[in-house]
């Protein structure tokens, strides 16, 4: 079978949109985390959580003061997506409490190895919907709910015991104007059709896989996606395989968005902060909102975290309306609070998932999880092109 080809390899614009790799070894650390990571290190025990009353949980509300001497760290993707979660929601949320925020940068084997070790230097942290499922109860604490205000968050985002939605966005089509402006591609189907929509398109190739990688190429087959069963994985390989010369590949977020920018691609199935990204550098570049799959990271407590009510009330301000759309305005992501109205221009409103949740898909995490060695397994082998 004809391999795709992997040409393209820029940087991207350097603009808004953060890369959403797993495993942020070489995102640089915000803050003065590395000097709070070298003070916790020495082994010591961490203090018991102290008893706290909170009160009723209203998202965005935190008690004044009721944080006072305690201090927290964020372990995201780093970035300007971090940094905007700082400035609108972390440091407010410290102001107002009295806790001091720190940030750092995430990482899977470090995770482990603080869990594996008892010495635990981080309270909250950005993840995978199938990572924060896959270690709930190990990796990750069990979020008591009743301490968090979830009544705005989109119906269908809770996906496991251990989670808190954090972000919103979406795996879209994005599709050169230019090319295909008097009769754009409107699905999956469309996607894959080379003959009515001839040129190169891009897929993902990460060394890591999301089911929203999977149940797109099944959504073009039109598979019921209700119904999934294993033999589906080997099909949507096959389905991106099919692409033939038409196909090319994107490792990273950046790589994506240069591809669309420059040409090389007439249409991409990409992260919608990337084809935002390629929009707002100026190529001619647009959305299909009528078949999209929604992706939703997860804010989790890692197991054995020193003051899990702490970092309950923390995820509880985070989850406020203004708050998420103050986000939304510094870093670009679509906000998971369907109150948030972000004042954003008019080319980002157009590449925002929050405002169309209601046409996206939400993978079946509960599936991909159960059938996640299998799934890793397949999706390794079509990267590394075996």
């Amino acid at each position: 079978m004809t391999k795709l080809s992997r040409n393209g390899s820029g940087s991207g614009s350097g603009r808004r949109p953060r890369a959403r790799g797993r495993g942020a070894a070489a995102v640089a650390l915000l803050g003065a985390a590395t000097l709070l990571l070298a003070a916790c290190s020495s082994g010591s025990a961490a203090p018991a959580e102290q008893e706290r009353d909170y009160g009723t949980p209203a998202a965005g509300k935190i008690k004044e003061g009721i944080l006072e001497g305690t201090t927290l760290t964020y372990a995201g993707p780093g970035g300007i997506f971090q940094e905007g979660q700082d400035k609108a929601i972390w440091q407010p949320m410290a102001k107002e409490s009295g806790a001091t925020m720190q940030m750092d940068a995430f990482d899977a084997g470090k995770l482990k190895a603080m869990v594996d070790s008892k010495n635990v230097t981080w309270d909250i942290v950005d993840t995978s919907q199938v990572d924060s499922a896959r270690g709930c109860g190990t990796l990750y604490e069990k979020i008591d709910r009743s301490k968090i205000d979830t009544s705005k968050l989109p119906e269908g985002t809770l996906t496991d015991e251990c989670m808190i939605p954090n972000v919103m966005y979406g795996f879209v089509i994005a599709y050169n104007k230019d090319k295909f402006g008097d009769n754009p591609p409107k699905s999956a189907a469309d996607f894959f059709d080379t003959k009515k929509f001839p040129g190169k398109r891009t897929v993902p190739a990460t060394t890591y896989v999301d089911p929203q990688n999977m149940e797109f190429p099944l959504m073009a087959d039109g598979v019921d996606l209700d119904n999934l069963k294993p033999e589906h994985i080997d099909q949507a390989i096959k389905k991106y395989k099919s692409l033939g010369k038409d196909g090319i590949v994107w490792t990273t977020g950046a790589q994506a968005q240069q591809q669309l920018e420059s040409g090389e691609a007439v249409m991409g199935f990409v992260w919608s902060g990337r084809g935002y990204g390629a929009a707002d550098a100026g190529a001619p570049i647009a959305p299909v909102w009528d078949e999209w799959l929604v992706a939703i990271d997860s804010t989790a407590i890692p197991k054995g975290a020193k003051d899990k009510g702490a970092s309950e009330a923390a995820i509880n301000y985070f989850l406020g309306a203004d708050q998420q759309a103050k986000m939304t305005e510094l870093n670009s992501m679509s906000p998971v609070n369907v109150d948030a109205k972000p004042q954003v221009d008019d080319t980002l409103s157009e590449w925002l998932a929050s405002s169309r949740f209601e046409t996206g898909r939400v993978p079946d995490i509960d599936f991909w999880v159960k059938n996640y060695d299998a799934m890793a397994a397949a999706w390794a082998t079509w990267v590394t092109g075996a």
